[in-house]
């Protein structure tokens, strides 16, 4: 099969950060001698003392801290009963440890409390706001044990700020102008709402409404600046959903940046020489509940309407790729018995179900809801609902899912923009040449296959909890090599079923990847050495790395599958922005010590070994492939 071809993220920020490993005896041996440097290494000192034991930090060339770890059991202890107070608290009191003055620690806001039920885990999301406006990944996360103990803080690129360089001179309409021809989009916006710092227009041009949100964007060192943020979405001229974030300078309307919002389903088609394994010719289908699990789904999961319209998902075809529900489409409705049964050919063409197509995607999707809802994905914690219940988060943005979307095949695709807009999954037929039947064609449909649904919905679960929910974290070699990795794991978890696409493709032993992710020979060295060098593979890698820790390695067992898709959930919460495999990695090993006490972390550090990620590995960023140094040891004791 092709690849469709991706246009990566285009990046008018230059901020390459150097990322190391620092204890607080390495701080004083730091390279940076700065006043700032050298009163941080105070300020960690008291943290320490409050702590009782070592602290790990990560920051950045420039200073700013990415990570801060306090050693297992012993976290800093929080005064109060509300996490919220300890986190404001902890940040006012230890603000010298993110090299910030007081002023400065005063001007965080709270944007999102998480409390987590795996290990009664609280996570606060502190933004940085300048005059109000938030700060571009400008977020610090803490994060707390029951007992709201800091035991971790996550910290964004971009939350040591000053005051702009620039003036806000742009009203959000040129704004929104001026994103349409950055991104080559003719724009009509006409205004829908407004909201303080945050405008909706509705287009003629667009899929979705355009959001535009005052924002502070970190050019460089001492260039902050006025800026704004827009959400766009539009069909490019081959029918291709494209849905871009743009940072607009708010004084002149130059582009400072942009961000895909769309996360590609991409693999490898089997043709007539490569014979198939994964043919179907009976139609294996049972009948399942869809009324959803009422704890993670009050309202269930289908509407009033009794169509594939619910809180959590609204499914539809979308022959003509516009994504419009129109006369012309196929929303089905359930029969007289409130069933959704309808009738399905594996030996025919599968364009030919559009209601079976239409209902078995909203399922997966619905069912992928309830299940990372258990796992921690929440509304409090960016999920995909029209209504929150008041439970937190920003509401209004169900999955759209588009069955048999006709602006492309042999694909799928999973758009995540900011919590409270709503993600667009597509989904497409698939052509296989060596299952030619007897109409001319062979082609199969990705709706009915679980592990492409699942694959494309855990994107909106990777991208709204990794980095404190900026959702543009993922867009490296490394970082985006996890995206691909944590979706086809997830997947393979839900199905207890290591290959990915063995229905899209006929072909039962590696489907649409080059191995099994259960019998796979790829190690860290193969990103070190470019074997792996785009973030499909990548994610072979890390897919097959997770799957160790859930089966184990060397006959020694694994996790399990609860266990483990826990602490992968757990521990996307607990991964920075623009994560290295080892940020991900240490980020599960400290979900186990906040859920299991450490219980598993000789498991989950013998898979990473076994792959090359051992205790002694790193890598300086999220783009790195020479200078990562891999290693085979694990912690003593093990």
């Amino acid at each position: 099969m092709k690849r469709m071809l991706r246009m990566p993220p285009t990046f008018r920020l230059t901020q390459i950060f150097s990322l190391s490993t620092l204890s607080l005896a390495a701080c004083a041996g730091a390279t940076d001698t700065s006043q700032a440097a050298l009163d941080r290494d105070q300020a960690v000192a008291v943290l320490q003392q409050t702590a009782g034991a070592p602290i790990a930090l990560e920051t950045g060339v420039t200073g700013d801290l990415r990570v801060l770890a306090m050693t297992p059991q012993f976290p800093v202890p929080g005064h109060a009963t509300d996490p919220v107070a300890v986190a404001q608290d902890f940040l006012a009191t230890h603000h010298g440890v993110f090299q910030l003055d007081a002023a400065d620690a005063s001007q965080f806001v709270v944007t999102r409390v998480d409390n987590d039920r795996a290990g009664d885990i609280r996570h606060v999301t502190l933004q940085r706001v300048f005059d109000g406006i938030p700060v571009f990944q400008g977020a610090i996360g803490v994060h707390m044990d029951g007992g709201n103990g800091v035991f971790r803080v996550v910290g964004d690129d971009s939350y040591h700020i000053a005051a702009p360089t620039n003036r806000m001179m742009l009203s959000p309409t040129e704004a929104a102008l001026a994103a349409g021809r950055a991104l080559g989009v003719s724009l009509a916006p006409e205004l829908a709402e407004t909201d303080g710092h945050k405008t909706v227009f509705n287009s003629a041009h667009t899929l979705d409404p355009i959001h535009v949100d005052q924002k502070i964007v970190h050019v460089a060192p001492g260039d902050d600046r006025f800026a704004y943020q827009a959400t766009v979405s539009w069909l490019d001229d081959q029918k291709q959903m494209q849905y871009q974030l743009a940072l607009i300078d708010a004084q002149d309307g130059a582009l400072l940046a942009s961000y895909s919002l769309v996360n590609t389903f991409t693999g490898r088609v089997f043709n007539v020489g490569a014979q198939t394994t994964a043919d179907m010719t009976t139609d294996t289908r049972t009948v399942v509940s869809f009324d959803g699990n009422p704890a993670f789904s009050p309202q269930g999961w289908v509407g009033s309407t009794r169509k594939t319209v619910g809180n959590n998902a609204i499914a539809a075809t979308d022959l003509n790729g516009n994504n419009t529900v129109g006369t012309k489409e196929t929303q089905p409705t359930a029969d007289a018995n409130n069933s959704f049964d309808f009738p399905f050919d594996p030996r025919q063409d599968a364009s030919s179900f559009k209601s079976a197509s239409v209902a078995n995607a909203f399922f997966l999707v619905n069912d992928h809801h309830d299940r990372t809802y258990a796992l921690g994905f929440t509304e409090a914690a960016g999920n995909f609902q029209t209504n929150n219940f008041g439970k937190g988060g920003a509401q209004n943005d169900p999955v759209n899912v588009d069955a048999q979307d006709g602006s492309g095949t042999n694909n799928a695709n999973f758009a995540t923009p900011p919590d409270g807009q709503k993600p667009r999954m597509q989904m497409f037929l698939f052509n296989l040449d060596n299952n030619t039947i007897s109409n001319g064609t062979g082609r199969e449909d990705g709706d009915f296959d679980p592990t492409v649904v699942y694959h494309e919905n855990t994107h909106g679960l990777s991208n709204r909890l990794v980095g404190n929910g900026a959702t543009t974290c993922l867009r490296n070699l490394q970082s985006g090599g996890m995206g691909e990795g944590w979706s086809d794991f997830m997947a393979a978890t839900f199905l207890n079923n290591p290959v990915i696409g063995a229905y899209v493709t006929g072909n039962a032993t590696v489907g649409i990847r080059q191995f099994s992710m259960a019998n796979s020979p790829l190690t860290y060295a193969d990103v070190q050495n470019g074997t792996l060098n785009e973030v499909h593979k990548v994610g072979e890698l890390w897919a097959a790395t997770l799957w160790d820790v859930r089966n184990g390695v060397g006959g020694v067992g694994g996790l399990g599958a609860a266990a483990t898709e826990q602490l992968v959930v757990s521990g996307m919460k607990l991964t920075p922005c623009n994560p290295s495999m080892i940020n991900a990695r240490d980020g599960i090993v400290q979900a186990d010590a906040n859920i299991n006490g450490g219980a598993n972390r000789c498991a989950i550090f013998r898979a990473f070994a076994n792959r090359l990620m051992g205790t002694g590995a790193s890598s300086p960023s999220d783009s790195s492939t020479t200078a990562i140094v891999t290693s085979s040891a694990v912690p003593a004791g093990c």
